[in-house]
């Protein structure tokens, strides 16, 4: 186990390269939080993945980071120092937390930080932790396109021939009331055998119109309509799943494990979207998935617009998944397609497959060039122990 020196709170706002519109609103400055945990035997680093302006179920990074300050590196310098000094394991983290939104996502980044310092002080990869066998080392990268301003069909066509292009397996459109069967049959039309997924984030309702709106989609063949419903309702999502032509995949709903389960027994979805951090961390999202795989939902890792470390860890994980069983493609482009700058930087994305990293940790830690260049803000809390 590692002796805890301190840690350090390191803050940066990034813009997107271009504005991200999604049903639930417009993405414009990518605020990202890291997590640096120093230890007298190296350091270790983790990712926050809480977004600017947070969504329905998730808390927004200021929030995140208030939590951070007030008692989160707290209870990690506490638990460090019941045990002498000596860090708890990356798995033993979340339970030092509570059960608030920002208290999970604060989790799971400082689990990533954690087991990241364990694996570099052992000389292993996340892929190797987690026992991530040859064949799955190589993982196909699916696309997300938002709405384009103006809800202009040219722009959005470009968007994804560039994706189709760049080799993305799977392309998710974002849509809204309004902006469904257009978009989505111009897309076919130009990519009749893509695989097609639509994200609502939770725009329609249950009236008429809208199920006629979301039905109509059935003629494109896309995969699944994902949260097409409000989060809260997951009665209405099993209702709508009766009558709807097309599977309805969840995402903001899933929003703990207990949810997850509440949705599985509820019937409410046929396929699921997990977020790590929005579950509380790695170990809360391996047992989600073994819930669904044992209802026969299969899976996908969704993203908040990660930098390269935060990506890094899904990219491992979901991997691990894929191994335990067969899932959907999952969220694992390079976040220098929608980031001004990534100050972790990825793995290569060569003909839409990127290698699961094997260096030692979890992935890159934030470049200090890079950082200084950004207006970073560092914040340091030294462990004492008398």
């Amino acid at each position: 186990m590692l002796r805890l020196r301190g840690v350090e709170l390191v803050r940066v706002d990034i813009p997107f390269r271009r504005d991200i519109a999604t049903g639930a609103g417009v993405h414009s400055l990518r605020p990202l939080l890291f997590v640096h945990v120093a230890a007298e035997e190296g350091e270790g680093w983790g990712e926050c993945a809480a977004l600017a302006d947070g969504t329905a179920v998730d808390p927004p990074l200021d929030e995140v980071e208030r939590v951070a300050v007030e008692r989160g590196v707290t209870r990690l310098c506490e638990a460090s120092r019941t045990r002498g000094g000596r860090l708890p394991l990356g798995a033993e983290v979340p339970r030092l937390f509570g059960s608030s939104p920002a208290d999970r996502m604060l989790a799971a980044a400082m689990e990533m930080a954690v087991t990241d310092a364990e694996l570099r002080a052992e000389g292993r990869s996340l892929a190797h932790a987690l026992a991530v066998e040859p064949g799955f080392q190589v993982m196909a990268v699916g696309a997300v396109v938002g709405i384009p301003p103006g809800r202009d069909v040219g722009a959005l066509r470009a968007e994804v021939v560039a994706a189709v292009r760049a080799g993305a397996a799977r392309v998710r459109l974002k849509i809204e009331p309004g902006w469904e069967h257009d978009p989505v049959r111009a897309v076919r039309a130009d990519h009749p055998d893509l695989v097609l997924q639509v994200d609502a984030n939770g725009s329609f309702g249950t009236g008429i119109d809208d199920i006629g709106r979301l039905s109509r989609l059935a003629e494109f063949g896309v995969l699944c309509i994902e949260q097409p419903l409000p989060p809260a309702d997951l009665t209405a999502h099993a209702q709508l799943a009766r009558v709807l032509p097309v599977p309805i995949c969840l995402d903001e709903s899933l929003s703990t494990p207990r949810r997850v389960m509440d949705a599985l027994r509820n019937g409410a979805c046929a396929m699921a979207c997990l977020k790590p951090a929005r579950l509380g961390g790695l170990g809360a999202t391996r047992a989600a998935h073994a819930a669904c795989a044992a209802a026969g939902v299969p899976v996908f890792l969704g993203g908040f617009f990660e930098a390269g470390l935060g990506r890094a860890a899904n990219l491992a994980l979901a991997a691990r998944l894929d191994q335990d069983a067969t899932g959907l493609v999952s969220d694992l482009g390079d976040p220098a397609d929608y980031l001004a700058v990534d100050p972790c930087g990825y793995p290569p994305v060569r003909n839409g497959w990127v290698r699961v990293p094997t260096a030692p940790g979890v992935g890159n830690r934030p470049d200090d060039t890079v950082l200084e260049g950004l207006n970073v803000r560092r914040r340091w809390f030294a462990a004492t122990y008398t």
